[in-house]
């Protein structure tokens, strides 16, 4: 009985030391939001009445959420959604639009938006159109 006992305090305290195979770490908004920053300058946010009047994007389905871009292109978003497949059409049908105005003004936008970073994590949509957007994102990663 002392043994299984033994046994049994060893598994728990073993469990405790590794978490049982969970993690902790949850994606961090703000702290996605600080890295990409670091990374991408002079970016502005784009407000929600652009969103919904001019993209047509349905930002009640978006419980939090930035979208941000700079003269050179650049762009990224976070989306906190619990209708994570809705809202990915709805960015499905942003970028369609974006790819059409670029079409004849910056082809060599197009190649970027086409290379884009779309990720999913926890309840998170993260998108990031640069030259550096893997790196970026590689970056986010760590920092979970």
């Amino acid at each position: 009985m002392k043994k299984l006992i033994l046994v049994f305090l060893g598994i728990v305290f073993i469990g405790s030391l590794t978490g049982c195979g969970q993690t902790n770490n949850k994606f961090d908004f703000d702290k996605a939001k600080e890295t990409i920053e670091k990374k991408l300058t002079n970016l502005e946010e784009i407000n929600k009445s652009t969103l919904e009047d001019v993209y047509n994007l349905d930002v009640s389905k978006m419980d939090k959420y930035v979208f941000k871009t700079n003269s050179d292109g650049d762009f990224y978003a976070i989306i906190k959604t619990n209708n994570i497949s809705d809202v990915k059409v709805n960015m499905k049908d942003y970028f369609d639009k974006v790819r059409k105005f670029n079409a004849n003004y910056s082809p060599e936008r197009l190649e970027l938006l086409e290379n884009r970073v779309e990720k999913e994590i926890d309840s998170y949509l993260i998108y990031i159109i640069a030259e550096s957007a893997n790196d970026i994102y590689s970056d986010i990663v760590k920092s979970l």
